[in-house]
This record gives structure tokens, C-alpha cells and sequence, in this order.
């Protein structure tokens, strides 16, 4: 009776173990990342082309072509925007400690530093929260 009930009690947890797995696997909505998930997890990259000759006040022109249509001689550059947002919590001493997250939507990394706070200190909040651009490419367009 004794190695019945040990039996039926690993049957109930495997089941439940793999249960959650597949509740896991197959829930809708999105999974917290580097990235926003309807991206399919890559940045989000934008081009503007601006005539190399003269400052463009209003942002550039979308692309080369419609660059080169106005100006002679034009330059592509591509940028990415993201955000770096840190949180703080304190240690087992009481010493202030601080993570950082980077990514492509603000909520996203602020729940990304929280999460890695939280897995190792106490009392985590955020303290910063930055979006930044950087250049991923830059080009003539001629």
C-alpha cells in the first residue's frame, strides 16, 4: 500500500510539472524580452536620408531616392532607438546594489531590470528610465 501511495503522489506531480509546462508553452499574449514580441525579437531600425551639402531642419527625406530628387549629393543614415532603465534594491548587508536592462520598449525594460532586482535583492524599484538612439549604419547615396 505503502509504494502505491508513492507511486500514485510522483504520477500527480509529473502531471502537474508537465501540466504547467504546457499551460507555459501555449498561453497567448506577450512574454517579457530584449525586444517587443510582435517584432519577432529584432530592434526596430529607421532610415532617413539628409543632403550632405546642408542641414535638414524638418528630419530628411525618407529614403535616397526621394533625397536625390531635391539635393544632388545625400547620406542614408539608419538608427535604432531603445531604452536602459535601472533598478535599485538593497543587499543582505542593507547596501544599495543596482541592474540594468536595455530594450526596445520602455515597459518591457522596466519590467526586465525589475525582474533582475527582485531575483536578488529587496526592496527594488526603478530609479532611471533613458531612451537612446544609435546609429546602425550610415551611407552615400549616390
Amino acid at each position: 500500500m505503502k509504494s502505491l501511495t508513492t507511486v500514485l503522489l510522483i504520477t500527480l506531480f509529473s502531471v502537474n510539472t508537465f501540466a504547467a509546462g504546457i499551460v507555459d508553452w501555449i498561453r497567448p499574449g506577450p512574454r517579457p524580452g530584449p525586444y517587443d514580441p510582435g517584432r519577432g525579437g529584432r530592434p526596430q531600425v529607421t532610415c532617413s536620408a539628409t543632403d550632405d551639402g546642408w542641414e535638414e531642419h524638418w528630419g530628411g527625406h525618407r529614403d535616397c531616392r526621394e533625397c536625390l530628387a531635391k539635393h544632388g549629393n545625400c547620406i542614408e543614415t539608419c538608427e535604432t532607438k531603445y531604452f536602459t532603465c535601472q533598478a535599485e534594491g538593497t543587499d543582505y548587508r542593507g547596501y544599495k546594489m543596482t541592474m540594468e536592462a536595455r530594450g526596445e520598449s520602455r515597459y518591457y525594460t522596466e519590467r526586465e531590470a525589475m525582474d533582475r532586482c527582485q531575483y536578488r535583492y529587496d526592496n527594488c524599484r526603478i530609479v532611471s528610465c533613458n531612451e537612446n538612439s544609435e546609429t546602425v549604419s550610415r551611407r552615400s547615396c549616390r
